[in-house]
């Protein structure tokens, strides 16, 4: 990840899913754009340095925000995420910065355009951007997707609905989709 036009701020934000267990979500923000984000709950952990340390790379002063965010932007992120935790927000507006190739920022762009409660198979995404022959690469972009839950990688699925991986690991897969399919009454593949 390239982060060298300025500094860069993240927080933690905190939360129950419908399941009533803990989550956790980390967002950076830079020039009011969201760059990077890490769920986290007590079965998938990952630390606050961990994803500190993912940021900085020694290139890049990083500063960790209080619960009051100075940026505008990690504010509005904050009360979106929370308001996605407790199922009143079933869809993200707030900038992304996009960071990848071309064909990445294509099959990421999709990502964001799967409804909230639903799912699509890596083919369904490469026929959706055009390439119907590129299930495996969509399924190597999705797993490079730095903003998860802003970019809902969680609701893609292998054929015939297998769940298929995700970063944060299967458990965490299946919350994110049990806590979609609880909130919109939709039946969802776990």
């Amino acid at each position: 990840m390239n982060y060298s036009e300025g500094m860069l701020e993240w927080l933690t934000v905190e939360g129950r899913l419908t399941d009533g267990l803990p989550m956790r979500l980390y967002i950076a923000g830079q020039e009011e754009q969201i760059c990077a984000a890490c769920l986290h709950d007590d079965a998938h952990p990952r630390t606050p340095d961990e994803f500190e340390w993912r940021l900085h790379h020694g290139k890049t002063p990083v500063e960790r925000s209080s619960e009051s965010p100075k940026s505008e932007l990690l504010h509005l992120a904050k009360l979106q995420v929370s308001e996605y935790f407790s199922g009143r927000r079933l869809q993200f507006d707030v900038p992304l910065r996009w960071q990848g190739t071309a064909f990445q920022i294509r099959v990421w762009q999709e990502l964001a355009r799967i409804p909230f409660g639903t799912t699509r198979s890596y083919q369904e995404i490469a026929e959706q951007i055009g390439n119907p022959k590129a299930a495996r690469p969509v399924g190597s972009a999705n797993g490079k997707n730095r903003l998860p839950l802003f970019v809902p990688c969680h609701r893609v699925v292998a054929a015939g609905g297998k769940l298929g991986g995700f970063t944060g690991g299967l458990g965490l897969k299946k919350r994110l989709l049990a806590h979609e399919a609880a909130v919109s009454g939709n039946s969802l593949p776990l």
